[in-house]
């Protein structure tokens, strides 16, 4: 239950530009989908802000094809990651790796 709140907030967030992540649910989704979105190969990361530095680092040559990547891109430089790692957060990570513009479904 709670991966799929955390993509739907993803993708109702992607929409405007004042939204910011409020968990690292949320930021694994983003990493993904951005990762995603550039064509970088999936990572593994140790812990949350690991994977955060690691998807920044890979997305810096990266230019966002609309707003709503834009708009994501923003919400992962701003966010301060939290302690928590669970599958969880491994488990968004790869759903935003394997999905493809989930606001175009």
């Amino acid at each position: 239950m709670v991966p799929v709140l955390a993509r739907m907030a993803v993708i109702i967030k992607a929409d405007h530009d004042t939204n910011v992540i409020t968990g690292n649910y949320e930021m694994a989704y983003i990493c993904g989908l951005l990762s995603r979105f550039a064509g970088i190969p999936a990572g593994v990361y140790d812990s949350p802000k690991a994977m955060q530095e690691g998807t920044l680092a890979s997305l810096s040559g990266y230019r966002p094809s609309d707003a709503r990547e834009e708009n994501l891109l923003r919400m992962l430089r701003a966010y301060k990651p939290e302690a928590v790692y669970d599958g969880q957060v491994q488990a968004l990570y790869r759903m935003g790796i394997e999905e493809d513009r989930p606001w175009q479904k």
